[in-house]
């Protein structure tokens, strides 16, 4: 709903607008289903053990189709897909150690799952497809990551890169092409295939200790696109620019572009495509591999004697610590969360987090 325009105020009255057309021809997405399971506990409930299976074809699924236009809409919703998708689930419970005082407990969780689109009515254009959230191309897995062919520096300390022509290229390349987008290079999915937790457990009497890990592997990540070709006073650099080009032969001992003068880059502006297209570039791209120690926690219940005369009724302490640090992750991420993608370009980091209670 809206206000119109009208001369006096007095006038005006609320109206109604049409935010998107009918779509008649949509339909729900749809899917077949084969799940098998298996549950068993061993040696008295020392070791549990659960594993699931499936697959699944999924059709009609729904996406951004590009039409005509017909109907004052260029991007409409449709049925455009078909994807096959398989997974297995693993998860392992043990009480390795139990005696009077003293626990052990082990938690193990291992899920693996590939999807592949085979069937798919529109066309993502470059931009789409290197871009770090991965996008949909026949063939290939859902959010499917592409990068632009780095070929490397000129003597002017440049990227040159290959375009949608097959060219090598500083300053000719069509981000938003659709129908030639063969001469990207398919670097992985960008969700990860295998993913999964540890957690350990130890007791001693009233103290509680527990150790919990994540861990993700499988998919790629996009580096920040930090590199332009022009910068101002704004913009903070990473620490991939102290190896950059600085001086002619460099070319041969790094990737990394130098920094126009404002002469060089008056002289062709257009140069602005190349260092963009470097940001989306294969050398742009790391593993998404990581393993994080995710929570620490120690805790203590007090004996119920103490408290037996009083109103209190939380009778523990814990003390609580999340996010901590990485024990694994791609050294080319330099600093870079794997787990965090930078979505619509404002957002923040996974926090590390304290607390007592």
């Amino acid at each position: 709903a809206s206000t119109p325009f009208r001369l006096f105020a007095e006038d005006q009255e609320p109206q109604l607008e049409i935010s998107e057309l009918a779509n008649s021809t949509l339909t729900y997405e749809k899917k077949n289903e084969l799940n098998l399971g298996f549950d068993a506990s061993l040696w008295n409930n020392r070791l549990g053990i659960t594993f699931d299976y499936y697959t699944r074809k999924n059709f009609d699924e729904i996406g951004p189709m590009v039409t005509a236009g017909l109907g004052g809409e260029i991007i409409r919703a449709a049925n455009v897909a078909e994807m096959n998708s398989n997974g297995v689930e693993l998860s392992l419970s043990s009480v390795n150690i139990r005696t009077k005082d003293f626990t052990w407990t082990t938690n193990f969780i291992y899920s693996h799952a590939t999807t592949k689109i085979t069937k798919l009515f529109n066309q993502g254009n470059v931009m789409s497809l290197v871009s770090g959230n991965g996008f949909a191309k026949k063939g290939y897995p859902a959010r499917a990551l592409f990068s632009i062919p780095f070929v490397g520096l000129n003597n002017d300390g440049v990227p040159m890169v290959i375009n949608e022509k097959g060219q090598v290229t500083t300053d000719d390349i069509n981000f938003q092409e659709r129908t030639q987008t063969d001469f990207l290079k398919y670097e992985g999915p960008t969700d990860p295939t295998h993913t999964g937790s540890l957690g350990n457990m130890f007791t001693y009497k009233g103290l509680r200790l527990n150790v919990f890990f994540t861990y993700a592997f499988g998919n790629v990540v996009r580096l920040d696109p930090k590199f332009r070709a022009r910068y101002n006073d704004l913009v903070s650099m990473t620490n991939a620019f102290k190896n950059r080009w600085m001086a002619s032969g460099e070319e041969k001992e790094t990737n990394v572009p130098g920094i126009l003068s404002k002469s060089q880059y008056m002289a062709n502006t257009n140069v602005r495509l190349g260092y963009n297209a470097y940001n989306y570039s294969d050398v742009r791209i790391a593993k998404g591999d990581f393993i994080r120690l995710k929570e620490i926690s120690l805790g203590y219940d007090f004996p119920a004697e103490m408290f037996q005369h009083s109103m209190i009724k939380n009778r523990a302490l814990n003390l609580q610590a999340t996010n901590l640090f990485l024990l694994y992750a791609d050294k080319r991420l330099n600093g870079q969360d794997p787990e965090f993608y930078n979505v619509g370009g404002v957002a923040s980091p996974m926090p590390e987090r304290k607390s007592v209670v």
